[in-house]
């Protein structure tokens, strides 16, 4: 038998394929060099290396992904908090104008104890109320981004995890191979342990809960502070006011959720201005003001129920369509960049498993027609690896002639 008609021997045939394999990661930046050194160890472990490096991409690039989605989202949002935050600093003004007026005039003791006084407390009472309620409703977004974040990375790693075992469970992934590929797989499937990516959920679903019933309740305590500026006779009972409920993680949160309440009583303002008006007709110099101020604080409160509720519903919508919201988005360079090398390693890793049955099949193939059978596989349309042949083809021109030089 000629030499060159020489069976390759088994070893010469995987070389070929890892060498080719390990040329095209090389070049381009595919693993770390950690990860390198492990896989020129067999064709094996550069399997598991690359499948773990195809499922960590997939994955940093859904997160990146889902991270700039929910940036862009929330930012659509910016508007209602802009707008509660400009109610707020409009009552404020007017009760600032409210102490100017009172600043000019001498206010007997019992003028003042009549009203002037206790619409004063009763005002700024309501005013830090509804500034306390524009930070919370600031931190809840900050808190439902964060849920969102990571109800989207725990799925991704899921997913991931999923995807990375159906990979392993192949001829190449599950085949028993040496203490180094047993190391190299356990270390790939226990990066993607996603017991964090769910406590990191949990906690943060529970903050968002938390943060919800905070809000609902100052707004009812906003919602009856209101009522005592109102005409007693327009005023609602507390059992037919309009319920605001905020859904937290599929679960509807309002203050009936939480132990009542001792219930606070506030001052009839209302009642007290027109009794004061009949007994001190000086304090008539308010009414318009006073008026003005009853009429912002319903108007102030309707006004945040309804941004309470729009800004809830924006949330949710972001959440049920986040996918069909990024994809109207453009990536950026550092997704784009992570996407490039994903659809190297996707055409990679089916090369690697068409080849590994290629080495384990005909044994009797020389060198040289094995070399052109991998060269014709390489060069085949429409493969899964057609977009990488032309690198793979130079890799294996530099694979050959590292091993002719072992040879």
């Amino acid at each position: 038998m000629r030499l060159e008609d020489k069976p390759a021997e088994p070893q010469y045939r995987e070389a070929l394929v890892s060498m080719t394999a390990l040329a095209f990661i090389e070049e381009h930046a595919l693993l770390r060099p950690d990860q390198l050194e492990d896989a020129k160890n067999s064709l094996q472990a550069l399997f598991l290396h690359t499948s773990g490096e195809e499922t960590m991409l997939r994955k940093l690039i859904d997160i990146l992904k889902t991270t700039k989605q929910i940036h862009q989202s929330f930012a659509s949002i910016s508007s209602v908090l802009s707008g509660i935050t400009r109610g707020v600093q409009t009552v404020d003004a007017r009760v600032v104008a409210y102490k100017q007026a009172l600043a000019t005039m001498t206010l007997s003791a019992e003028e003042n104890a009549a009203f002037a006084g206790p619409f004063l407390s009763f005002s700024q009472a309501l005013l830090q109320k509804m500034g306390s309620f524009d930070d919370n409703m600031r931190q809840y977004v900050e808190l439902r981004e964060t849920e969102a974040r990571y109800a989207s990375i725990y799925r991704i790693a899921m997913d991931a995890r999923e995807r990375l075992k159906q990979r392993l469970s192949g001829v190449l992934g599950s085949k028993a191979g040496s203490e180094v590929e047993n190391r190299i797989r356990r270390n790939v499937v226990s990066s993607f342990d996603y017991s964090e990516a769910e406590s990191n959920l949990q906690f943060a679903q529970r903050d968002a809960h938390n943060k919800a019933e905070e809000i609902l309740e100052q707004l009812e305590d906003i919602r009856a502070m209101c009522q005592m500026a109102k005409n007693p006779s327009m005023r609602e009972k507390s059992e037919d006011s309009n319920s605001i409920s905020m859904t937290v993680s599929s679960y509807s949160v309002t203050p009936k959720n939480k132990k009542p309440r001792p219930k606070v009583e506030y001052d009839d303002v209302f009642t007290l201005f027109s009794r004061a008006l009949r007994a001190h007709p000086r304090l008539l110099h308010l009414k318009d003001i006073v008026l003005e101020l009853f009429r912002l604080y319903q108007h102030s409160y309707g006004m945040l129920s309804l941004d309470c509720n729009n800004l809830n519903k924006a949330i949710e919508t972001m959440f049920d369509n986040s996918e069909a919201y990024f994809e109207a988005k453009e990536e950026d360079k550092d997704i784009r960049s992570k996407r490039e090398k994903l659809k190297m390693i996707e055409g990679l890793i089916p090369f690697l498993e068409h080849t590994a049955a290629i080495v384990m099949q005909d044994g009797t193939l020389s060198y040289g027609r094995f070399s052109r059978r991998i060269s014709d596989v390489i060069s085949e349309k429409r493969t899964p690896w057609v977009h990488i042949s032309e690198y793979l083809l130079r890799s294996k021109v530099q694979a050959e002639a590292d091993l002719s030089t072992r040879l």
